[in-house]
């Protein structure tokens, strides 16, 4: 595919994201405003795929208006169901973007199904796939989640709706319901253990309550059961990520409920007797594929912004720092750790204003190159971690740790 069919096509989709909740209203004001943009986001998809089968090459598209483009694609042999509705709606765009007229909501969903089917026919008939393959390939990180949502796809290509609305929830567990898997908590009975005993057990963003054994044996009467969501926990995380929390819940109502013990587990699905034969169809599982698509975009994207600064170079320390004393706290009255000395390597970590706001420190480590013999790892025999006072003559160094 040309990179300029890919790049026109990322923004159709994500034009059309920002279309289906507008044109989804049942206010006439938000769902006229949807209109407008969905025809932006159907045109769109229109130039990309004559750009694709060169027709750009041999006339100027630039000129032509929406009813022409329409016909451009057919003749380029690209098929485009519901034509006419699409015409209709292109027109009623014009009376509401330059005339005012408002549209009724009922007539913009009209228009909103028929162009999503639409889109879908002529991607998969001009490129073999459809607009949200290119979304999961070209913008979403590859991982478990990428994985699933592929077969997702697959699957509702192979008119398999059941196994694509398996295969999304999948996806929605690794990204958000496995924080709170309270599995791991299955044999503690409230007795105190160490940090990294009830790290292992993770599922942390569950209920305290949850994440105790006595709990979890009156309770949890399936493998799904194991999931306890955090409701307030759930809320705040998808206001920060900027999810809507109806979108998260239509999911775990729309899709089979879903559960693993660890990575390598095989699954455990639940649903409903009645589920397959009032929610295994085809518009439910594209529903819900296209959603769970735009969700982990967003989370992904909300990791994507997080910088960590560079902590690589190590620090050697000069002849001046020989004899020198480590602190306990950045601060010259607290506890003597550690007197700086040969046999040992130095890294330095933070620089630290001392409680006296006059002083400044260093935070450091020392390792002492000779190693254990009472542990069959490769630690150092001694390991101090202090406060180091930076003096005045010491400035030079300072401005080499900050650069």
């Amino acid at each position: 595919m040309k990179e300029t069919t890919v790049h026109s096509l990322i923004i159709a989709r994500t034009l059309l994201e920002r279309a289906e909740p507008l044109c989804s209203s049942d206010d006439r004001y938000l769902a006229s405003a949807g209109l407008v943009v969905l025809q932006d986001a159907l045109e769109t998809v229109f130039y990309a795929l004559l750009i694709e089968k060169g027709v750009d090459d041999e006339k100027n598209l630039e000129r032509k208006g929406f009813d022409e483009l329409v016909g451009e694609l057919k003749a380029a042999g690209v098929r485009l169901p519901k034509s006419g509705t699409l015409k209709a709606l292109n027109k009623q765009r014009v009376l509401t973007k330059h005339y005012a007229q408002v549209a009724e909501p009922v007539t913009v969903r009209t228009y909103l199904d028929a162009a999503k089917d639409a889109i879908d026919e002529a991607m998969n008939s001009a490129v073999g796939h459809s607009l949200r393959d290119l979304f999961i390939a070209d913008l979403l990180k590859d991982g478990e989640a990428r994985h699933f949502l592929n077969a997702a796809e697959e699957s509702i290509r192979c008119g398999r709706f059941l196994d694509a609305l398996i295969e999304t929830r999948k996806a929605i567990f690794v990204e958000f319901e496995e924080q709170y898997n309270i599995y791991g908590w299955r044999d503690y009975e409230g007795a105190q253990e160490g940090i990294l005993a009830s790290a292992a057990r993770r599922g942390w963003r569950a209920p305290y309550w949850t994440r105790r054994k006595d709990w979890i044996e009156k309770n949890v009467q399936v493998p799904t059961d194991f999931i306890q969501i955090d409701h307030q926990d759930w809320r705040m995380q998808a206001m920060e990520l900027g999810i809507h929390t109806g979108e998260l819940q239509n999911l775990q109502r729309l899709t089979p409920g879903v559960f693993r013990t660890d990575r390598k587990a095989p699954w455990s699905v639940t649903y409903d007797a009645a589920f397959p034969a009032n929610n295994a169809t085809l518009a439910n599982a594209k529903y819900c594929l296209d959603r769970a698509v735009s969700i982990v975009l967003k989370k992904q994207e909300h990791a994507g912004v997080r910088r960590e600064p560079a902590k690589d170079l190590p620090f050697d320390p000069p002849n001046i720092y020989i004899g020198r004393v480590f602190y306990e706290r950045p601060d010259t009255s607290s506890k003597q750790l550690h007197v700086v000395a040969e046999g040992f390597s130095y890294t330095i970590h933070r620089i630290v204003g001392g409680f006296n706001p006059a002083l400044m420190f260093y935070e450091i480590s020392a390792e002492s190159t000779e190693r254990s013999k009472e542990s069959l790892l490769d630690l150092p025999a001694q390991y101090v971690r202090g406060f180091l006072e930076i003096m005045r003559n010491d400035g030079e160094l300072l401005d080499d740790s900050n650069g």
